[in-house]
This record gives structure tokens, C-alpha cells and sequence, in this order.
């Protein structure tokens, strides 16, 4: 119940409970609050304020793989009384709720429906953790990245926002679980460094594949998945495993430490070999390994605290747009290679 008397809002929690998933989008949970209370979602919305898409809350129900909800000060803390929930536990499960996006304004309530999430993509949660939960109906994530892995059950989604399967069952690309579980052990040995390097791994990848969609092995691992092997929405999935595998790489050169014309060589030359072996053509795809090369060239690195156990990347590694943004803003390789793994 609110404190202040005079304040107009809900003052009591709605029937029944509503459990958010953590991760999930504000949109999806209101959703499944006002449903599971018998609720549309009009109704709903006029228990938490004022705001835009009132008109067409039928829209934003019938998309919840498309928008977000957002909310102000006021707003969230009329949410935390329907949902019988803490605001602060509420921000602490639901990202758009947190406080550098909560909208302006602490007097009256105000929420606000984007048809675009400020940042993130919703992707699909796994259906058989929803299961689990005893979850009814489906819950979308507010993701950094266009896809998850569910390791659990070996699930991948994305944001495809209904464009051919909801989900790929990842039993026959095991190469795929692989390269997500290295990607993992990346960051839990190495910290921000090893999630930059896999970072800049990927962007090189994405390069290769805007300009070699049909090396065989992607073409392979897309049908196998059940999608278009030149559909953008299967270039993550198709990548992963040769990402992870440079990644290592370039773990390697960095942890070496030895960065004159003749060592880059023989690294480049190492990587050329392993192209080969996965079919990736070889005088196509150097410029992106160059480019690497070039940001981690010199040894002495940029200010800042060790990416992680000590290791510190190359000086040019510094230039990235986001340490905690998306896989494609975490390396020092984004604008360099153009924006097509801007949306991955």
C-alpha cells in the first residue's frame, strides 16, 4: 500500500501473483500480471497512469515481441503495489525498469510503450524454463544480444519477431553449444577482456559472413537450424563456433605478448591456416584480421585496470563503443568493420 493518502493510485495488490523471470521486459510481465488477473491489458494500464499508446493497447498486446513499457518514478512504484512486489526487486529482475531508464517526472505516474526498446533486444525466453516455472504463456527477455543460448535444454532464440522458427533446437549443432559454453569460460577466466576478445572474434566473423554467406559450413549449419543460410537472423547461430575459435586465438596472441612484424606473421598466418580448414576464403577474409592486428600491434596498454587476472589487451583495443553494451559493441573492431553486426 502506498504511504501517502493523498496520492491517487492502486492500494492494494491484485489478486493474484505474477512471479517476474529475471531478465524479462517490463511489457512481457505487465502482460502476463494483468492476464493472469483476468485483465486486458487497457484495463491494466489505466491502473498505472498516463501514456502514450493508450489508444491502441490491443497493438502493444498483440506485439510483445516489438515493444517495451516504461515507466517514471511514480509509475514504478504503482507497479510494485499491483504486483504486491518491492520496486526495488522489481528493478532488480525487470532491466528497462532500472533507474537510468525510468522516465522523467516523480509526480504523477507516467508509462510510456516504445515500438523499440530503448536498449536491447527482446528475445524469446526457453519454453521449457517457462515450463518450469509454470510460466502459462510466453515471456521475452530484455537481452544485450539479438540471441540466447539456453544451455540447460539447448535452446537458441533471437529477436526474429516471428520470421520462421521461434526456437532452434541446437541438438544437432553441437558445435554451436561448444562455442557458447567457451565463450562462457572467456569471460569467467579472463573478465572484460576475454568477453572483448570473443567481442572482436565476432566482429571479424560477421565480416566474413556479410561477404562469404555461402561457405559451406554456414550454409550447413543454417539448414540444419531450418533457416535461410543468407538470412541476417542466421548469421550469429552459423558463426558462433568459428567466433569462439578465433577467440582462443587471439587469447593466445595476446598472452604472448609478443607483438613485432615477424610474430604477427606467423599469428596471421596460424589463423590463415585454421580459414582453410574451415573453408573461409582465405585472401577475402585477411582485411579483418589485419585490422585486428593493427588495433593490438603495441604492447603498451591503454589507461585503465586490466581487463581481467591481469590481462591487458593492446593499446588500440581501447577504441570500443561499450564495455557493457551488446557483442557487437564490445569490440574494438565495430565501426572498423562496418555496421552489419550492428543489429546481431
Amino acid at each position: 500500500m502506498l504511504d501517502d493518502p493523498g496520492l491517487y493510485g492502486p492500494r492494494r495488490p491484485l489478486p493474484l501473483r505474477v512471479r517476474p523471470v529475471p531478465g524479462e521486459s517490463t511489457g512481457s510481465f505487465v502482460n502476463r500480471l494483468a492476464h493472469a488477473n483476468g485483465l486486458s491489458l487497457a484495463a491494466f494500464l489505466d491502473r498505472v497512469g498516463q501514456g502514450e499508446a493508450s489508444a491502441y493497447p490491443e497493438r502493444v498486446e498483440k506485439y510483445p515481441q516489438s515493444t517495451e513499457m516504461y515507466v517514471n518514478d511514480a509509475g514504478l512504484r504503482y507497479l510494485a503495489v499491483l504486483a504486491d512486489r518491492a520496486a526495488g526487486l522489481l528493478q532488480q529482475d525487470l532491466p528497462s525498469l532500472g533507474a537510468e531508464q525510468l522516465l522523467p517526472g516523480s509526480e504523477a505516474a507516467q508509462w510510456w510503450w516504445r515500438w523499440e526498446p530503448v536498449a536491447g533486444h527482446l528475445v524469446r525466453y526457453c519454453p521449457l524454463c517457462a515450463d518450469a516455472l509454470g510460466v502459462g504463456e510466453a515471456v521475452w527477455l530484455m537481452s544485450p544480444d539479438s540471441w540466447q543460448v539456453c544451455l540447460r535444454h539447448g535452446y537458441w532464440s533471437d529477436d526474429s519477431r516471428g520470421r520462421g522458427p521461434d526456437f532452434v533446437q541446437l541438438a544437432e549443432l553441437p558445435e554451436t553449444v561448444t562455442a557458447h559454453q567457451v565463450r562462457q569460460q572467456l569471460a569467467e577466466r579472463w573478465g572484460s577482456a576475454g568477453e572483448e576478445l570473443f567481442a572482436d572474434a565476432f566482429q571479424v566473423a560477421v565480416y566474413w559472413w556479410t561477404r562469404m554467406p555461402d561457405t559451406v559450413c554456414w550454409v550447413r549449419r543454417a539448414w540444419t537450424a531450418g533457416l535461410d543460410a543468407r538470412e541476417m537472423r542466421a548469421a550469429p547461430l552459423v558463426i558462433y563456433p568459428e567466433a569462439a575459435e578465433l577467440a582462443h586465438a587471439m587469447l593466445d596472441f595476446e598472452r604472448a605478448g609478443q607483438r613485432d612484424t615477424a610474430d604477427r606473421s606467423r599469428w596471421l598466418a596460424g589463423v590463415e591456416q585454421l580459414m582453410a580448414e574451415w573453408g573461409v576464403d582465405v585472401a577475402e577474409g585477411r582485411q579483418a584480421l589485419l585490422m585486428w592486428l593493427g588495433r593490438h600491434r603495441r604492447g603498451v596498454p591503454a589507461p585503465g585496470p586490466a581487463g581481467g587476472n591481469g590481462l591487458l589487451l593492446g593499446a588500440g583495443h581501447s577504441r570500443i563503443a561499450s564495455r557493457t553494451g551488446p557483442v557487437s559493441q564490445r569490440s574494438c573492431l565495430t565501426w572498423q568493420l562496418g555496421m552489419a553486426a550492428a543489429n546481431m
